[in-house]
């Protein structure tokens, strides 16, 4: 009984150790999977403000402003906002905040100074584009932001070119995660003010976050908290903030729910683990009682044997001991011998034993090795997929820090995708997208990376190659994209982002965001073509 509980107890303390680490483990997991959605969520923002930006930066070189022929530019603007999606009107403000056309507005109806007096006048001062904080527009009388770009003539700020986008606007993006009802998501400004939120928004957009929230952001990119909702329930935070733009999201999820949720699991494993110990404690109490029985029963026998008496072979349920029972009937010399034939086949069966294991062994490692293969792997192109390139970016960023030799990121697209999708089906899409595949393999080295970030994006890790030689990769691509045959569709352009890594980079992240500015620059600047962004 002290043997079984021996091998026991060890076991009950171990599963309890056990569980609690799989409780805390459970716990950081659900942590980090929120803040990879919050980080998710705030590239989208950003996308989207970025892409309002590069949509006023196109408007600001219509020369009908520098001519005064404010009415084309009215009509051509308005139908621009109609076309693109992007934002609710454009607006023209001269130094000092006065409005001079708003698209909202009939040409000729008089206009309101402008409702972000500030925001404008930096503009004209820095002659630098710039993404407001949540502000009451002075001719709608509602919550926006603005993007706004200045007009130059002859390197002078002629006018601040205003994009306006709406609060709701940014909705989608909360919609598109399909929270449960109970979580709240918010996105908030560079100020920490609530621009979009799921819960209540007509009462609280323009409000501004709590004051640990806007602590938090100010001191963090990234992290989570415990707090309470402004509706005065308990939450887990999570928060993600934008190093482009400076704009985060926040993801609440009660506090009750997670916890009940954590202990649900963590009883079924205690439930699962207790049973599985009586289990083998009752099978350790009848092994034990069947070996006890047995061997008690060789005992008359082997007396018996010293006084020269044979008693019948008893009934025991061990081969072992039975094998005993009959050795103790014959002589000693018989016994020897057969104890010298068990000991040899115990060796003989202890050999084959361990060359099985050794065979399962190798089997389970190259099972492994392909499981993690085929983790890693796109299924449509055969090229590496988001998960393997990112995990590429952090050896390749660790080793930077290390020892100095940088890579560079090259981060494309195919133009006009969803146009291919409409026109030739999405069977033909697929097919472009596996043809570009092979293109991309055949440019690069075997030692650089391709992969499909998603969709139609592709990601491409340079090792040891500096601007100049990834921009020139970048175009030699670029050329061969547009030179390919592609299946029906015949011929495919790319636009390219390209950028480098530095040393005073904070993670592998800040390459892949001048890559993605870059890529929208090309996109901007009319597709088909390389942009780059050099490190600040």
């Amino acid at each position: 009984m002290v043997l079984v509980l021996a091998c026991i107890v060890p076991g009950v303390v171990g599963t309890a150790v056990l569980i609690s680490y799989d409780y805390q483990n459970r716990r950081a997991q659900v942590n980090e999977d929120l803040i990879t959605t919050a980080r998710a969520m705030v590239q989208s923002i950003d996308s989207q403000l970025l892409r309002t930006r590069a949509l006023a930066q196109t408007l600001a070189t219509f020369g009908g402003i520098r001519k005064d022929d404010l009415a084309s530019f009215h009509a051509w603007a308005t139908q621009v906002i109609a076309d693109t999606g992007l934002g609710l009107n454009v607006i023209l403000t001269e130094r000092g905040g006065q409005e001079v056309l708003n698209t909202r507005a009939r040409m000729g109806e008089p206009l309101p100074m402008h409702g972000d007096i500030v925001g404008i006048q930096q503009v004209f001062d820095t002659g630098q584009p710039m993404i407001s904080a949540l502000y009451t527009g002075a001719y709608t009388q509602q919550l926006g932001i603005h993007i706004s770009v200045p007009v130059l003539e002859d390197g002078q700020a002629l006018y601040a070119l205003s994009v306006g986008v709406m609060p709701s606007d940014f909705d989608e993006v909360l919609i598109a995660q399909n929270f449960p009802a109970e979580w709240i998501a918010a996105v908030f400004d560079n100020t920490g003010t609530i621009v979009a939120r799921t819960h209540s928004p007509d009462v609280y957009v323009g409000q501004k976050g709590s004051s640990d929230y806007i602590r938090n952001i100010s001191e963090f990119l990234e992290g989570a908290t415990l707090g309470v909702s402004r509706e005065g329930f308990a939450l887990s935070s999570v928060w993600s903030r934008s190093a482009v733009t400076d704009w985060s999201v926040g993801i609440g999820v009660p506090t009750a729910q997670v916890e009940r949720n954590l202990r649900v699991g963590m009883m079924w494993l205690a439930i699962g683990g207790a049973v599985l110990l009586s289990l083998t404690l009752a099978l350790a109490w009848v092994v034990a009682r069947r070996i006890t029985d047995s061997v008690q029963a060789l005992k008359a026998p082997a007396l018996a044997m010293g006084d020269g008496e044979i008693l019948p072979e008893p009934q025991v349920s061990i081969e072992e001991v039975a094998q005993v029972a009959g050795a103790i009937r014959q002589a000693a010399t018989l016994l020897k011998r057969r104890r010298l034939d068990l000991e040899l086949a115990q060796r003989t069966n202890m050999r084959e034993l361990e060359r099985q294991v050794d065979e399962r062994t190798q089997d389970l490692l190259v099972l492994n090795h392909k499981l993690e293969q085929l983790a890693l792997a796109d299924d449509l192109t055969g090229l590496q997929n988001r998960k393997a390139v990112y995990a590429r970016l952090r050896q390749e960023f660790l080793r930077l820090k290390r020892s100095g030799r940088g890579y560079a990121v090259l981060y494309l697209d195919i133009d006009h995708f969803k146009r291919i999708n409409d026109t030739f089906g999405h069977e033909t899409g697929d097919q472009v997208l596996h043809e570009l595949a092979k293109v991309l393999v055949a440019s690069v080295r075997e030692s650089d990376l391709v992969a499909r970030h998603g969709g139609e994006e592709f990601m491409i890790v340079l090792q040891d190659t500096d601007m100049d030689g990834a921009v020139t990769l970048a175009e030699k691509i670029c050329a061969a994209v547009s030179s390919h045959e592609f299946p029906l569709v015949r011929q495919v352009t790319t636009s390219i982002g390209v950028t480098i890594a530095a040393g005073k980079d904070i993670g592998e992240e800040d390459a892949v965001r001048r890559a993605d500015a870059a890529l929208y620059q090309a996109k901007a600047e009319g597709r088909n073509r390389v942009c780059s962004r050099a490190p600040d």
